[in-house]
């Protein structure tokens, strides 16, 4: 029998870390029933309440509120103006939504490398693929992580381009102390159940420029819209979120200032400029050659194995590589611009390459879900303990 757990040994973690997600109680409870009780479901007065309230948690001016995050995005396309057959630029790691929406308006996804120490848009790479058709950027705030605003608003400047912000991992983060999904020309926001503000299911659109807001509203006022019974809930989740995110934050000191006496598992280095990050779920670097040669699919099972549940992030592999750009069966179910009157070349996703991403995924990123760091201290030193454990035996990963 191994120390490890992996190997027949005590698990570092005998109960469950963090709390259980989602978070609710008698105000959620009561909330729910009122709206039921009124017949009002689909009326839009809490609707309108939560777009204000949110809106000005975010710092912006404008809100539309949504059935989806996935919603939401085609919704700024169309306000923004993205026509078919028009580029658009996105992450090569992000949720696979990021970049259908642009298929579903007609438009191209152009998917671009990361940085690799952030695992965010890379605004050199985003330079880079601008075309003449290139008509607007979605940098995606990954795991809740500030993407560089500065340089991607100064590129999409000077070449005329629209900002918008995929926020579905950020409720409640800050770039130069200002929320994200206002810093852009528009912002994009998830409340799908997982996610730090939730509501079940729903969707947020921010801006602070009336026109683009007017823009979105018209388009998503069909078949678009949040009910009544979604806005009651995510107004209580709220008033929730402010405490949950404190909680988080300490607890992320307390994680990274113990991850630095421990070689071979690397915090994600905190930029100045991040003035909030409140996260979807936290990376970290793994390192292979700092941790004996151990693959990172053996120091997850190991990981897992004392107690602490740990992933490589919430949506995998770059998206060039998933079914619908793999095959390319998304397009040509959709009948969507591929090469003709719309767009001049074929389109054809099995040559990009992005390196940084590719490595990323396959060697280096780990991540703990959100709701790990609602516990205490105590749950910190536990994850700490787990990861000392698994450092200081590397001999019995290695049999």
């Amino acid at each position: 029998m191994g120390v490890l757990a992996l190997n027949g040994g005590e698990p570092v973690v005998k109960s469950t870390l963090g709390k259980r997600w989602p978070i609710f109680g008698e105000s959620e409870e009561k909330a729910l029933l009122e709206v039921l009780h009124s017949g009002e479901w689909n009326c839009r007065d809490k609707v309108a309440e939560v777009g204000e309230a949110f809106a000005a948690y975010q710092d912006a001016k404008y809100a539309v509120p949504l059935a989806n995050g996935t919603v939401a995005l085609q919704c700024v396309l169309k306000a923004a103006g993205v026509n078919a057959g028009d580029e658009v630029i996105v992450p090569a790691l992000t949720f696979v939504a990021t970049a259908t929406s642009v298929v579903l308006v007609n438009a191209v996804p152009v998917m671009v490398d990361i940085d690799p120490l952030t695992y965010n848009i890379s605004p050199e790479a985003v330079e880079a693929a601008i075309t003449p058709r290139t008509k607007a950027i979605i940098p995606v705030h990954n795991g809740g992580y500030p993407a560089d605003m500065d340089a991607i608003m100064e590129i999409a400047d000077r070449h005329g381009l629209r900002v918008i912000e995929d926020c579905a991992h950020a409720h409640g983060s800050q770039w130069r102390g200002k929320g994200v999904g206002s810093i852009g020309h528009l912002g994009t926001f998830s409340f799908q159940i997982g996610k730090t503000l939730t509501c079940g299911e729903g969707g947020m659109v921010l801006t602070n420029d009336q026109e683009l807001a007017e823009n979105a509203a018209r388009f998503a006022n069909l078949n678009m819209r949040m009910t009544n019974l979604q806005a009651a809930l995510l107004l209580c989740q709220l008033e929730r979120l402010d405490a949950q995110v404190e909680t988080r934050e300490q607890n992320t000191a307390h994680l990274v200032a113990g991850m630095k006496a421990i070689k071979g598992v690397d915090p994600i280095p905190r930029d100045d400029r991040v003035t909030r990050w409140c996260f979807y779920y936290w990376d970290f670097r793994y390192i292979p050659d700092e941790f004996e040669g151990v693959p990172r699919s053996r120091f997850l099972e190991a990981l897992n194995a004392e107690g602490v549940p740990g992933g490589v992030g919430a949506h995998g592999q770059p998206i060039y590589q998933e079914g619908p750009f793999a095959d390319m069966d998304f397009f040509d179910q959709l009948g969507s611009a591929r090469k003709g009157s719309l767009y001049e070349e074929e389109i054809d996703y099995s040559k990009v390459y992005c390196p940084n991403a590719e490595r990323v995924y396959a060697e280096e990123v780990c991540s703990l879900t959100h709701a790990l760091f609602l516990g205490g201290v105590d749950d910190m030193e536990h994850i700490l303990e787990a990861f000392h454990k698994i450092r200081n035996n590397t001999d019995e990963l290695k049999q």
